[in-house]
C-alpha cells in the first residue's frame, strides 16, 4: 500500500460545510489505498481540519506543485488520480479542471495507474459540452456519478448515491431513532441559500412564512433557522425574525468548519424535519435521522435528482404561487414519510459501501486470479472464468459470482477480469491485455486448467472470443459459455466470427434450445451442453404486497408495457406497490408519476435479493432474453413470477411454474397482475410450483455438479491424446 500515491483534490467552496461533507468520505477512501496527496488551495483556518486531513497526508496549497508531484509519481508508475466530487458545470470555463488534468491522467494511465471519478454530477445538460467531456470520461478507470440523470447523460459508468449520505449517525442508531422520540425531536429546521452563484435568490413572501408556521403548528414543532453556509448567515437572521423570532444557529466568523458542523449535527439530531433548498443541508439532516423536505423558490431539479437516485420521489416543493395552507399541507405530508426516507438512506449506504469496495478494487488492480508458482501436479484443476465479477449489474457477472462462491468438490474457481464498465474502453483494453498475458502464463506453467469464456454478443463476443481462440492456440482446453438475448441476431450477422470462436472450444454451454441449435451449425452437437443458470436458495422472510421488477429499465425489458398494465391495476388495488430496481437506460419511457411505484435505480445484488425475498410477485415483461437470472432468483425466493415467452423463459416457467405472456401484451400483463394481486390462493400455488421447479432443476445443488462435470470433461478431452501417446511410448 505504501508504494501507491493517491492524488486528490480537496478544494471547494470554503464557506460551505456541504463541500466538506461531499469530499471527506472520498479522501478517507483514498487514504486507505495509499499515501494521500491532496490539493486544498488557499484554504482558510479550519477547512483542512473539517476535511479530516491528517499529519501524514501531503497537503498542497499550490496547484502547480501538486500537479508536478503527480507527474513525477506517474512517471515512476506509482500515481493514481482521483477527481474532485461535486458539480461540474459543462461550459468551457466550468470544464477547465478536466481539460487541465488530461495530460496528467493520460500519463497515469499509460504508466499503469488508475483514474477514479466518484460523486460527480452535471449542472447543465447541453449536448456539445458532453462531447468535450468524452476524453476525460474515457480515461477514467472507475466512474460512479452521483445521480441517475448525470449517469444517463454522460455515460461511462452508473450512478451511486451522493457521498454525503455515507456519513452521520450509525445505521443502528438511525433505526432506533424511528421510535416515537417526540421529546428528542422537536424542531422544524429551515435553511435557505442567499448566494447568487447561479442566479439571484428571491426572498420568500408572506404566504411562505404563513405556510412554515402552519406546518410547525400541525407537527407540534419549534422552528429553528440554521446556516450551513456562511454566506447564508444574514438571510438566516432575517428569516428567523420574519418567522416570529425563531431560534437561529448562525455561523460566526470565529467558529471553524469542524466545530460548526458538529454544532449543526447536534441540532439535526433533535430535528424532526429539515426544510431547505440546499442539497447538503437536507442530506446532513437525513443522515442524523431527521426527515427531509426540499423547499425551493424555483423549479430546479438538483435536489429531486439526487433523492430520486436513492429511490425517494416527490420530496421537493416549489413554493412559488402556493398559499400558506397549500405549502403547510405539502410539508406535513412529506414530513410524515420520515420512516421511508431513513429506510432509503440505509439502502443508499449499502450501495456506497459497494462503491467504496469497487474504488479500492480498482486501485489495487492485483491480478490475484493467477499465481506465479509452478503448478502442483496433485492440486485440483483450476477453472478460469473470463469476464468480470463483483457487485455489478448483469446476468453474466452474477453467474461468475455464484461460481466463485460455491464450494466445488473437485476444482478450484478463479476469475480473469477481461472488461470494465460499459463505455470504459481504456479499462477494457488494459484488462484484456492482462488477461491474455495471464492465459499465456497459465499455459507456460503447464497448469491443469480450463478457460471458460463468458460470451454474449457484439463487443463481448469479439473480446472474450479473442481470449478463447488464443487459449486454444496455446493448447489449453476452452469452454464457451453463451449468454445474451441477441445471440441469434448476432450469429446471423456474423456467422464466420461465431464459427471461429466456437470451433476453438472443446465444449459449448448454452442456456436455451435455440442457442444450442444455432451453435450446432458450427460445431458437432456432442460438444454442446444445454445447462440452465443456477443460483443458491434465498433466505425465508415474511412476504409483503410488493411487485418487483429487476433489470435494466428499458424498452427491451418491457418497462413501457409494465407501466401501462400497472396503471390500471394499481387503481384497483391501492394496497400493493410496484418496485422498479435497475439502472434506467430509456429515460424517455419512464413515467416517474406512475402511481404506487418506487423507482430505486441501480441497487446492489444483495438489495435486489432482499426485495425478492419480501415480494409476493416478480415481473419481467421482456421483449428479448436468453435466460434472465432475475427469474430464477425470484423462483428461489418463492415469488409468483410473471414473464414473457422469449428465449429460455418458457422452458423455466412452463407447466404452471409461472405465468407466461406474449411480449408487448400490456392487456394480458394487466390481467395477469390483476389475477395475481387479487387471488392469494392462486398466487401461492404458482409460487410453490415455481419453487419446486427451481429446487429440482435450477438450484445450485442440482446444476453445479453438472457444470463441474462439463469442465472436467473438457480437461479430459484435451489431455486424452497426451495420455494415449504416453501409453504407446510405455508399451
Amino acid at each position: 500500500m505504501t508504494s501507491r500515491d493517491i492524488f486528490a483534490v480537496g478544494r471547494g467552496q470554503y464557506e460551505n460545510i456541504g463541500d466538506i461533507i461531499l469530499r471527506r468520505p472520498l479522501l478517507d477512501w483514498a487514504r486507505a489505498a495509499g499515501t494521500l496527496h491532496v490539493y486544498v488551495g488557499s484554504s482558510p483556518d479550519g477547512y483542512d481540519e473539517g476535511l479530516g486531513l491528517r499529519p501524514e497526508d501531503h497537503v498542497y496549497r499550490s496547484f502547480g506543485r501538486w500537479y508536478a508531484a503527480l507527474l513525477r509519481s506517474a512517471l515512476r508508475g506509482r500515481a493514481h488520480s482521483v477527481y474532485k466530487p461535486g458539480e461540474v458545470q459543462l461550459t468551457l470555463i466550468g470544464m477547465k479542471e478536466h481539460v487541465t488534468m488530461l495530460p496528467a491522467v493520460s500519463l497515469v494511465r499509460l504508466r499503469g495507474g488508475t483514474v477514479s471519478r466518484v460523486g460527480v454530477g452535471a449542472r447543465n445538460f447541453a449536448p456539445f459540452p458532453r462531447a468535450l467531456m468524452w476524453p476525460s470520461n474515457a480515461l477514467s478507470s472507475y466512474t460512479r456519478w452521483r445521480d441517475d440523470r448525470t449517469a444517463a447523460y454522460l455515460g461511462h459508468g452508473p450512478a451511486s448515491p451522493d457521498l454525503g449520505f455515507y456519513e452521520g449517525m450509525p445505521d443502528d442508531e438511525l433505526v432506533s431513532s424511528l421510535g416515537d422520540g417526540r421529546a428528542e425531536r422537536d424542531l422544524l429546521v429551515v435553511s435557505l441559500r442567499a448566494d447568487a452563484e447561479v442566479a439571484p435568490r428571491p426572498y420568500p413572501d408572506g404566504e411562505w412564512f404563513a405556510g412554515i408556521r402552519a406546518a410547525a403548528d400541525a407537527l407540534d414543532l419549534r422552528i429553528c433557522v440554521v446556516s450551513q453556509v456562511s454566506v447564508d448567515d444574514g438571510r438566516s437572521h432575517r428569516l428567523a425574525a420574519d418567522l416570529g423570532g425563531a431560534e437561529v444557529v448562525s455561523w460566526p466568523e470565529s467558529r471553524g468548519h469542524g466545530p460548526q458542523e458538529a454544532r449543526l449535527r447536534e441540532v439535526y439530531r433533535r430535528t424532526a424535519v429539515v426544510a431547505s433548498d440546499r442539497l447538503h443541508v437536507l442530506i446532513a439532516g437525513l443522515t442524523e435521522g431527521s426527515g427531509a423536505v426540499g423547499l425551493q423558490l424555483d423549479d430546479s431539479d438538483k435536489i429531486s435528482r439526487h433523492f430520486s437516485t436513492i429511490g425517494l420521489e416527490d420530496l421537493t416543493i416549489n413554493s412559488t404561487g402556493l398559499t400558506g395552507d397549500e405549502l403547510a399541507d405539502r410539508i406535513v405530508r412529506i414530513a410524515r414519510r420520515r420512516r421511508e426516507q431513513v429506510g432509503a438512506l440505509l439502502l443508499a449506504r449499502e450501495r456506497l459501501r459497494a462503491t467504496k469496495q469497487g474504488f479500492h478494487d480498482t486501485i489495487a488492480q492485483a491480478p490475484a486470479s493467477v499465481s506465479t508458482p509452478a503448478p502442483d501436479a496433485s492440486a485440483r484443476p483450476r477453472i478460469y472464468h473470463v469476464g468480470r465479477a463483483g457487485d455489478i449489474p448483469g446476468g453474466m457477472t452474477q453467474v461468475i459470482n455464484a461460481y466463485l462462491a460455491w464450494p466445488f468438490e473437485n476444482v478450484s474457481v478463479r476469475v480473469l477480469e477481461s472488461r470494465g464498465d460499459p463505455g470504459d474502453h481504456i479499462t477494457a483494453a488494459r484488462r484484456l491485455v492482462r488477461t491474455l498475458r495471464n492465459v499465456r502464463a497459465i499455459a507456460r506453467r503447464g497448469e491443469r486448467a480450463v478457460i471458460v469464456t463468458h460470451l454474449s454478443e457484439r463487443g463481448s463476443f469479439l473480446r472474450e472470443g479473442l481470449v478463447a481462440r488464443y487459449a486454444n492456440r496455446l493448447g489449453l482446453p476452452v469452454i464457451a459459455h453463451l449468454h445474451g438475448s441477441e445471440y441469434a441476431q448476432y450469429e446471423r450477422s456474423n456467422p464466420a466470427s461465431v464459427a471461429r470462436v466456437l470451433q476453438a472450444c472443446t465444449k459449448v454451454i448454452t442456456l436455451s434450445q435455440d442457442s444450442s441449435d444455432i451453435s450446432a451449425r458450427h460445431v458437432p452437437a456432442d460438444r454442446i451442453e444445454l445447462v440452465p443458470n443456477a443460483i443458491p436458495s434465498g433466505t425465508p422472510r415474511a412476504k409483503e404486497k410488493l411487485v418487483v421488477f429487476g433489470g435494466v429499465v428499458s424498452h427491451r425489458k418491457g418497462i413501457d408495457v409494465l407501466q401501462e398494465a400497472w396503471r390500471e391495476v394499481s387503481d384497483e388495488h391501492p394496497e400493493w406497490e410496484l418496485v422498479v430496481a435497475g439502472p434506467v437506460r430509456d429515460e424517455h419511457l419512464v413515467d416517474r408519476a406512475l402511481p404506487r411505484t418506487r423507482w430505486l435505480g441501480s441497487v446492489s445484488h444483495a438489495r435486489l435479493m432482499e426485495l425478492l425475498e419480501r415480494a409476493e410477485i416478480a415481473v419481467l415483461p421482456s421483449r428479448d432474453e436468453a435466460m434472465p437470472m432475475f427469474i430464477l432468483e425470484a423462483m428461489a425466493r418463492r415469488a409468483c413470477v410473471i414473464s414473457t415467452e422469449v428465449g429460455g423463459i418458457p422452458l423455466v416457467l412452463g407447466g404452471g411454474a409461472g405465468v407466461l405472456l406474449p411480449p408487448g401484451d400490456a392487456a394480458g400483463l394487466g390481467e395477469a397482475l390483476r389475477k395475481a394481486v387479487g387471488d392469494a390462493t392462486w398466487r401461492a400455488e404458482v409460487a410453490a410450483h415455481g419453487h419446486s421447479r427451481f429446487e429440482e432443476e435450477y438450484s445450485a445443488e442440482s446444476v453445479y455438479p453438472r457444470v463441474e462435470r462439463i469442465w472436467l470433461d473438457a480437461l479430459d478431452d484435451r489431455e486424452a491424446p497426451s495420455r494415449q501417446r504416453l501409453a504407446l511410448r510405455s508399451a
